[in-house]
């Protein structure tokens, strides 16, 4: 009951919660590419919330608490995979500065205990990510340019 207390005040408690709660997405898509998430999965998610926030429990802990949400909400069915990245997607179009807050190297540190299936579902889901950065960091550059042009 607490964390679903947090989870609706995240905006009230922690300043800048939306980068917060994309970062969550991002981590917990790659969590639901897999069959079975473990407690070494989320010890992985709380690895990562501390080399991202540092000695900021508040944000670690947030982190780590959003991303069980997006993963429990998919385990009960009240989503899927692809509506996840779908979010995602939208979320990178709306808010392309959310491209740079991925860092590739904590989504393959979440790939390291998979199985071969549930990796294959995990490269897919890395494969979208990365396409999708990549496209809103092209379709960036291209305003830049456009700018200078007209400049």
């Amino acid at each position: 009951m607490a964390f679903k207390f947090l989870s609706l005040f995240n905006d009230l408690l922690i300043p800048n919660h939306r980068s917060l709660n994309f970062r969550a997405l991002i981590l917990a898509a790659m969590l639901v590419a897999k069959k079975n998430v473990t407690s070494s999965d989320y010890a992985a998610i709380t690895q990562i919330a501390s080399q991202i926030y540092g000695s900021d429990m508040r944000r670690c802990n947030a982190l780590l608490h959003s991303v069980k949400d997006y993963v429990e909400k998919i385990q009960k069915k009240q989503g899927t995979l692809d509506r996840m990245l779908g979010l995602i997607d939208s979320e990178l179009i709306s808010v392309p500065r959310y491209a740079k807050k991925i860092d590739f190297s904590h989504l393959r540190q979440l790939m390291i205990e998979s199985d071969e299936e549930d990796a294959i579902t995990q490269t897919q889901v890395y494969d979208f990510i990365l396409s999708e950065v990549r496209r809103v960091e092209k379709k960036e550059q291209a305003k830049a340019s456009k700018k200078e042009k007209n400049a």
